[in-house]
């Protein structure tokens, strides 16, 4: 009996070793797919700049801000990183639907234009909100007449 309950749990930690490391697999595929990697060592790189511009002491040691940056910040810790945030948000079926899409030529495209798509949505927020300042106004006054007409 022994036996064979070790054997049970021993094909259990396989099967959710196996599940676990195609799961690792697929979300590691999508940060690959989502153009992660040249994200990753732009932004890292303007993150160093602006710490050095920030800190202006860091600049004579520029060299060495720029090699901690390129031992530590690596894209292999920030695609596992990557891998871990994806799975904590979508499901294995959700992450193999992304795969998927980002596969497609549309997939691509997206990719490349959600930048730009990100920019406009803010400048249409604030255009929208400029617009309508004077109805925000108006809504500020009458809020004031009324809080000062129930004191």
């Amino acid at each position: 009996m022994r036996t064979w309950i070790n054997r049970l749990l021993l094909l259990v930690s396989f099967v959710s070793v196996s599940v676990c490391a195609v799961t690792e697999d697929s979300a590691l595929t999508l940060a690959d797919l989502m153009g992660g990697k040249q994200q990753f060592n732009l932004l890292s790189h303007q993150v160093l700049n602006k710490m050095i511009r920030q800190q202006p002491e860091l600049a004579r040691y520029q060299p060495v801000v720029q090699k901690w940056g390129k031992e530590y910040l690596t894209w292999a810790r920030m695609r596992t990183e990557l891998a871990i945030a994806y799975h904590s948000h979508f499901t294995e079926q959700e992450i193999q639907q992304m795969i998927l899409f980002f596969r497609t030529a549309a997939g691509q495209k997206y990719l490349r234009y959600s930048p730009l798509l990100q920019e406009e949505t803010v400048t249409i927020g604030q255009r929208i909100a400029h617009e309508q300042q004077p109805k925000l106004l108006e809504m500020l006054q009458q809020a004031r007449q009324n809080s000062s007409s129930s004191h």
